[in-house]
């Protein structure tokens, strides 16, 4: 069942390579990796999966060559021929990623509560509405959060057992989970609380020194996996404090500046978790945080485990005022793993109990359910941008100019690079600048593109779709989702065309685009678009 949500619609939007964004970062950095310069160049994330990627992409070189013996180029040369070839290799990877979370949950409740509430909690996240959906992506936050829950099974041996593979396992998995999201390094916390929850003197030596060699291979592995954040520590620092400290936590998200929202401490409550978990299970989950709390200050170490990695990760996440939903991903299990116990707690124990539990399981799984079935859907369903790239190809010539008025690519159809008579107008220009287009002689035939959408991505001044709508003719558009409908929910911060709720009102992922044509100036005599030009799908 994880494995079915997590794959159905995992193509979605290729060979778009800025359909789900981020995905074409990660690749794009990976390939500027070379012999002659190791160095990403890019700070935002650590370096540990560029060099991942790289590998991987190597890897699948190889393999697309065994059944292409005729393709002789690199792997750049690969992914400029066929760019879906290297998305869906990790997107399946990073499903598997999203897989393994899930059991390695199963195996983290069992060990630290009971094999039932191992199962819920495996249950939960493999029915946790942001879980799956960003399963299906090649996206950091699903093998952060691998690495995260991977990591608490050998703290939990440090309490019990105190062993020293324990603690190196605990430093190597840390270090590995911080050089892919230094929001891991919060991982230190529940390190400590686990060394001082021992439940007795571990054998052999002390224990500090075992903490010690923990943080210093935690420390030594990250900067294996991301050396550039020492030997281009000029670079890291002035990326890290411009793009994460200033961007999150003071100005907000630099490409959605127009949007208001307070800090996340209850905006990810009330919007996050709730599409993110689904609100029945975000109840009870935040009701297991509350008796995870109390249970904590009566000294049960399990709870108190769990807690203190919970607790500081959100108020990080309360600080920013760059609130991505995805950003909770991290949360996730954990949230599982408190509804879980609290369930078990408040069931009864009787004949019946099991079947009590998969009954309130069920109930609690069926919103997030039926919603995950509707995206899986529209995952399976062609993009916008994929259509109207298609269109454009088959009725727009190569020499014709082709004027983009939104300074930002997501919304825009497929393959718009592959003209080069093409015009991005910078952000925030007039009227003006357009009409100068329109009324330039060269090339004769002109094509405006436009997408809109509720997201600020396909933001487009009022006055510059009057003058489209009044002046020029509109040849193509195909209706996407979202527009004039307020039941349908996205996040707001980030460019992906997909909803998170609302999905009746959406026939196609992607934005709704618009082409409009001229080859005379603005005012002139009109020229209509060639006859068998004109196309508009309600779709």
């Amino acid at each position: 069942m994880a494995a079915a949500v997590r794959l159905w619609g995992i193509d979605y939007g290729l060979p778009c390579t800025y359909s789900r964004p981020d995905e074409d970062r990660l690749i794009t950095t990976a390939l500027r990796i070379s012999s002659s310069d190791l160095n990403p160049h890019y700070f935002i994330w650590p370096g540990l999966f560029f060099y991942l990627t790289r590998v991987i992409l190597e890897v699948a070189v190889q393999g697309y060559r065994l059944f292409t013996p005729g393709f002789v180029g690199s792997s750049a040369d690969l992914y400029i021929a066929d760019p879906a070839y290297f998305h869906l290799v990790l997107r399946y990877i990073f499903c598997g990623f999203g897989l393994a979370t899930v059991y390695l949950l199963y195996r983290l409740g069992r060990e630290l509560f009971s094999s039932s509430v191992g199962l819920l909690s495996a249950f939960f996240l493999s029915l946790s509405f942001l879980h799956v959906r960003d399963s299906h992506f090649a996206m950091l936050d699903i093998a952060a959060t691998l690495l995260v829950v991977a990591c608490f099974l050998p703290l939990w041996y440090i309490v019990q057992k105190g062993r020293w593979r324990d603690y190196l396992w605990a430093g190597l998995l840390l270090g590995l989970a911080a050089a892919t999201k230094y929001y891991a390094v919060l991982l230190v916390i529940p390190l400590f609380a686990a060394h001082f929850s021992r439940t007795g003197s571990p054998p052999g030596g002390s224990s500090w020194g075992r903490l010690t060699i923990a943080l210093v291979l935690a420390g030594s592995v990250f900067i294996i996996g991301s050396p550039y954040t020492l030997l281009d520590g000029q670079s890291f620092i002035r990326e890290v404090k411009a793009e994460i400290f200033t961007s999150q936590f003071i100005d907000g998200f630099h490409l959605v500046s127009g949007l208001k929202t307070s800090r996340g401490w209850l905006y990810h409550i009330i919007f996050s978790f709730r599409y993110g978990l689904g609100w029945p299970l975000e109840i009870i989950s935040l009701l297991g945080v509350g008796y995870a709390a109390l249970q904590a200050a009566r000294g049960k170490v399990p709870k108190r485990l769990i807690l203190s990695f919970v607790i500081p990760f959100y108020l990080v996440l309360s600080f920013q005022k760059s609130c991505f939903i995805r950003y909770t991903t991290l949360l996730l299990p954990f949230l599982c793993v408190t509804g879980a116990v609290l369930l078990t707690r408040i069931i009864p124990r009787n004949r019946y109990r099991g079947l009590f539990l998969a009954a309130v399981a069920l109930v609690l799984v069926l919103e997030p359910t039926i919603r995950i079935v509707q995206l899986d859907r529209l995952l399976s369903r062609p993009d916008t941008r994929l259509k109207a790239g298609e269109w454009m190809r088959d009725n727009i010539s190569v020499e014709s100019g082709v004027i983009f008025p939104q300074a930002m690519i997501f919304g825009r159809p497929d393959g718009f690079f592959s003209y080069p008579n093409r015009i991005s107008l910078p952000a925030g220009s007039g009227t003006g600048i357009l009409s100068l287009l329109l009324s330039s002689p060269a090339p004769k035939k002109k094509y405006i593109v436009i997408n809109e959408h509720p997201l600020s991505y396909s933001r487009l001044a009022p006055e510059m779709k009057v003058l489209l709508e009044d002046a020029l003719e509109e040849v193509y558009s195909i209706k996407g989702g979202g527009e004039g409908s307020q039941d349908v929910v996205y996040d707001p911060f980030d460019a992906f065309y997909v909803p998170l709720s609302g999905f009746a009102e959406v026939d196609l992922p992607g934005p709704k685009i618009r082409v409009f044509y001229t080859n005379s100036m603005p005012g002139h005599q009109d020229n209509p678009a060639p006859a068998g030009l004109v196309h508009k799908e309600s779709r």
